[in-house]
């Protein structure tokens, strides 16, 4: 989707920064809306259709984090989301498992929050079909049976932007990655580039984002699409 054609929903309890990006997104194009707080943003998703949410954390009677909790749960749908805040409130992990695909600082730039939102937006086929990414990346590979043993055993969960999976190789988080996943005897082959976002030594499990495709990327595809009301990237292998 395009941002031009996109309905956002801007949810913060300072007027100023509903303003300031309510005008930045009107002059793409973009209808927007607002929200003071939580619970004001719940009555509007449940009137209006929207494609992506802009919200703060920190709010009074609900913050952010419980809004696209609450929203999750709903089981209605899941819009991309991209969270801002003066404070690191909310641990990466969590926020991907909630569908929170960005997490930027306040302030932000325009370009920057234009950009976030822009690339949740775009159909993860486009996204991910991009050349190849340059530079030196860890390698992650992986075989398993099925697709559907992978899930019943706890070994992988796909959410809308990457997946989580049983890991020992553990490497800083943000750093670039080179993904290489068996699936049924080579009948299915997942080959692509992207983040590792988290690593759980503890429970042997790494979260990765998504970036680049080689292989496999209408299969992948589909998979996103058919989780358009779960995580981002799941916490556990267990979510699914």
């Amino acid at each position: 989707m395009h941002l031009k054609d996109a309905t956002l929903l801007v949810v913060d309890d300072e007027p100023y920064y509903c303003e300031i990006a309510k005008d930045w997104f009107e002059r793409e194009g973009c209808r927007v809306l607002t929200a003071d707080d939580g619970v004001a943003a719940l009555a509007v998703v449940e009137k209006e259709k929207v494609n992506a949410i802009i919200t703060d954390i920190r709010m009074p009677r609900m913050d952010g984090v419980e809004f696209i909790r609450r929203l999750k749960a709903s089981g209605s749908y899941m819009p991309t989301a991209v969270a801002l805040s003066g404070f690191s409130d909310l641990p990466p992990r969590e926020a991907y498992d909630l569908g929170i695909e960005a997490q930027l600082s306040k302030p932000v730039s325009r370009k920057v929050l234009i950009s976030a939102v822009e690339a949740a937006l775009t159909d993860r086929a486009q996204l991910w079909a991009g050349p190849a990414l340059p530079g030196k990346r860890v390698a992650i590979e992986a075989q398993f049976g099925t697709l559907q043993t992978a899930r019943d055993h706890h070994q992988i969960a796909f959410g809308r932007g990457g997946f989580c999976m049983r890991s020992d190789r553990m490497v800083p988080d943000d750093s670039g990655v080179e993904f290489h996943l068996v699936f049924g005897d080579q009948s299915q082959l997942l080959h692509g580039q992207g983040t590792l976002r988290w690593t759980s030594p503890e429970e042997h499990a790494i979260g990765v984002e998504i970036a680049r495709v080689q292989e496999g990327l209408d299969w992948l595809s589909e998979l996103a699409r058919q989780n358009k009301s779960v995580s981002f990237i799941p916490r556990s292998p267990e979510a699914l």
